[in-house]
């Protein structure tokens, strides 16, 4: 499968320690990790975000901030729930999720 060349630089610059909102159209990063990123790779990376912004916006609109994934599902009142970090949660509010052994 190809991966989209705009979300595998998000994802790596996930890695280093960025985190990623949305103000309207715009795509706002953050960096949180530890150390100074190489301004190099950040720099090369942050260009591919740049040529993709219109998928990208599209992606962030449902990605997960904590654990970066695409997967979600909305609340019954209205918050975007993340298929891997609130599972939890999800499986009380939507008993049909729990696999069924």
């Amino acid at each position: 499968m190809n991966q989209n060349p705009g979300i595998e630089a998000l994802r790596q610059l996930a890695h280093i320690g960025y985190k990623f909102r949305l103000e309207g159209e715009a795509i706002k990063a953050k960096y949180h990790g530890l150390g100074n990123p190489d301004p190099v790779v950040v720099t090369s990376l942050l260009e591919v975000v740049r040529k993709h912004k219109k998928e990208l916006l599209f992606f962030l609109k449902y990605h997960c901030p904590q654990c970066g994934g695409a997967a979600s599902c909305p609340e019954y009142i209205g918050k975007p729930l993340c298929l891997a970090c609130d599972w939890d949660y999800l499986i009380e509010l939507y008993p049909g999720f729990r696999v069924k052994q």
